[in-house]
C-alpha cells in the first residue's frame, strides 16, 4: 500500500459526482489530498500535465461535449506531456468494440470499470507501480553496466508479468542502441517460456529497423491470422508496407483496420490520402466526409483537414442532380452539416481562399480562380492539407510558378500526423504537382 500512497493521481472526468468519489476513495486508501488532482475535460488535463508530472493518470473515455479520453491521450502523446513513468488507466463504463481497439495502439496500463471499487486500485495500480519500478531498476543497472548488468535482475521480478514487462522494457534499450541481435535474442528467449504477443510485436518492430521489411511482412501476416481483431497489428503492418513501398498491401489492411475501428482518424486519413496520391477522389471523398465528423476535439484536427472535408463536399455538389447546387454551396454551412456541429469553423483565411478558389474552378470561372488564389499570404498556408488545396486549385489552371511557391512553404510546414500519414501525403503530392518532395525517413 505504502507505494500506491506514496504516488501523484491526476482523476479526468466531466463529472464532478465521479471526481468526488474517485478522490475520496484515494484519500481513505491513504493518499495524501496533495497528491491527487482532478479535472473535468481535456484542457484542464493538458494544462495539469503541462506544470506536473503524475504517477497515475484515471481517464474516464467519455469527457462530454464529443471530447474523449482516447483524443486526450492521443494529444498528450504526441506533445509528449506524459513521462515514462506514467501509468495511464482508462476508466469507462462502456465496453464495446471500438472503445477498447482504439486504446490498444496507444498501450495504457489497464482499465478500470465504472464504479470504480478500491480493490480494483489496489490491485492494478500496485501492480503497474512494482513494474514500473522494477524496469527504473533494470534501467540503473543497464545505463552503468549494459546487458551483463541487467541479466541477473531478470530472478528478482516480482511476478510473471514484471518479468515480461521488464524483458521487453530492455528489448527497446537495446533497440535504441541499434543492438538488434542482442535484442532478438531475449526477446526469442522469452518467448521459448511464454507466447507472449508484445514481443512477437517487437521482434518485427527490430527487423523494420533491419530494413528487413520482407520477413516483418511475413510474421506479421501470421499474427494477424492468429489475431484477426487486433488493430494494433494491422496498424503496424500499414507502416511498414508504406516503409516497402508494398503498394498492393496498403488498401486491404487500412481497410480491415478501419472495419474493426471505424472512429480511427489516422487510418480514415491515411486511406483518403492513398486514394488521393492515386488520383482516385471518387474513394477518397466519402472518407474525407467521414473524418468531419472524427476530427473536432482531436488532436488531427486543423483547418486544412478540415478544408479537405468541404471539398469533397463541394465536388459532390458538382456531381449533384439539384438545381444551382453549386452556386447556392457556401463554406461555413456546408462544414456545420457534414460535422453536425454549427459552433464550430474553419478559421484560417488560407483555407477559405483555396475552397473558394476551387468553387469558382468548378463554376468555370478561371479569373476569379486565379484571383483568389494570388490573395493567399504565405503566412495562411499553414498547414500541408491546405497546401494540397491550393496547389490542387493551381494545378487545374496550370500555374507551374504558384505551385513552386506553394511546394516551397510547405517543406517547412508541420502537422500533427504519423509516418504513414506524412510519407502518403508527400506522395500525393509529388504526384499530383510533379515535383520532387522529400519523404520522410522512419523513425526507431
Amino acid at each position: 500500500m505504502e507505494i500506491l500512497t506514496q504516488s501523484s493521481y491526476l482523476i479526468i472526468d466531466d463529472s464532478n459526482i465521479i471526481q468526488s468519489a474517485t478522490r475520496a476513495l484515494l484519500m481513505k486508501m491513504g493518499v495524501p489530498m496533495n497528491n491527487i488532482v482532478s479535472t473535468a475535460n481535456a484542457k484542464g488535463a493538458i494544462s495539469a500535465c503541462t506544470q506536473r508530472k503524475f504517477d497515475i493518470l484515471l481517464i474516464d473515455h467519455n469527457l462530454g461535449a464529443g471530447s474523449t479520453g482516447l483524443q486526450l491521450l492521443e494529444y498528450l502523446h504526441y506533445k509528449q506531456l506524459l513521462s515514462s513513468r506514467v501509468l495511464v488507466f482508462i476508466v469507462t463504463g462502456n465496453d464495446s468494440q471500438d472503445v477498447f481497439f482504439g486504446y490498444s495502439q496507444l498501450e495504457p496500463d489497464g482499465y478500470l470499470i465504472k464504479p470504480i471499487r478500491s480493490g480494483d486500485i489496489i490491485k492494478r495500480v500496485s501492480s503497474g507501480l512494482l513494474r514500473r519500478t522494477f524496469c527504473e531498476e533494470l534501467q540503473e543497472a543497464f545505463n552503468s553496466g549494459g546487458l551483463p548488468m541487467v541479466k541477473p535482475l531478470f530472478a528478482k521480478a516480482p511476478d510473471t508479468m514484471a518479468l515480461k514487462g521488464g524483458i521487453l522494457f530492455v528489448a527497446n534499450l537495446l533497440r535504441t542502441k541499434e543492438q538488434f541481435d542482442e535484442a532478438q535474442a531475449m526477446l526469442a528467449g522469452l518467448l521459448q517460456i511464454h507466447d507472449y504477443l508484445p514481443a512477437k510485436i517487437k521482434q518485427v518492430e527490430i527487423l523494420a529497423d533491419q530494413q528487413q521489411y520482407k520477413k516483418a511482412i511475413a510474421q506479421l501476416d501470421q499474427l494477424i491470422d492468429e489475431n484477426t481483431f487486433n488493430v494494433r497489428l494491422l496498424g503496424i503492418k500499414a507502416t511498414i508496407s508504406v516503409m516497402a513501398e508494398q503498394w498492393q498491401d496498403i488498401e486491404p489492411t487500412i481497410q480491415r483496420h478501419i472495419q474493426l475501428q471505424s472512429s480511427n482518424i489516422e487510418q480514415t486519413l491515411s486511406l483518403a490520402w492513398f486514394y488521393l496520391s492515386e488520383h482516385d477522389i471518387a474513394k477518397a471523398a466519402p472518407l474525407l466526409s467521414k473524418s468531419a465528423l472524427l476530427l473536432p476535439h482531436s488532436m488531427w484536427d486543423n483547418a486544412g483537414r478540415r478544408g479537405l472535408a468541404v471539398f469533397a463536399d463541394l465536388l459532390s455538389c458538382k456531381q449533384s442532380d439539384k438545381p444551382n447546387a453549386l452556386q447556392n454551396w457556401k463554406l461555413e454551412p456546408a462544414w456545420a452539416r457534414i460535422s453536425k456541429d454549427p459552433k464550430s469553423k474553419i478559421a484560417s483565411k488560407g483555407t477559405q481562399k483555396a475552397i473558394s478558389a476551387i468553387k469558382h474552378l468548378l463554376l468555370d470561372e478561371k479569373q476569379q480562380a486565379q484571383k483568389t488564389l494570388a490573395e493567399i499570404l504565405d503566412k495562411e498556408i499553414s498547414d500541408t492539407e491546405t497546401g494540397y488545396l491550393i496547389c490542387w486549385a493551381q494545378h487545374k489552371l496550370g500555374d507551374q510558378d504558384g505551385i513552386n511557391r506553394v511546394t516551397k512553404i510547405m517543406g517547412n510546414l508541420q502537422s500533427p500526423t504519423s509516418f504513414t500519414l506524412e510519407r502518403l501525403q508527400a506522395i500525393a503530392l509529388s504526384k499530383l504537382t510533379q515535383q520532387r518532395i522529400s519523404l520522410p525517413e522512419p523513425s526507431a
